[in-house]
């Protein structure tokens, strides 16, 4: 699986109200049309509470 864009992710979760759960995540990257890859990586995630965008980026990055 490729990494998603930070950028993308940027754009995908910016009415995110942070912090916030993986089950919010993917509903708000569903909601403004992420791609299936990305919704994958978001669902692969550890089901946990993110402070930040940071968090969900690097958390993306360790899903191989």
């Amino acid at each position: 699986m490729t990494t998603p864009d930070p950028d993308r992710l940027r754009t995908l979760l910016s009415e995110v109200d942070f912090p916030c759960d993986r089950a919010e995540l993917i509903r708000q990257a569903t909601a403004h049309g992420a791609d299936d890859s990305t919704l994958g990586h978001l669902g692969a995630i550890p089901d946990s509470t993110y402070p930040d965008l940071d968090a969900v980026t690097s958390a993306c990055t360790r899903i191989t």
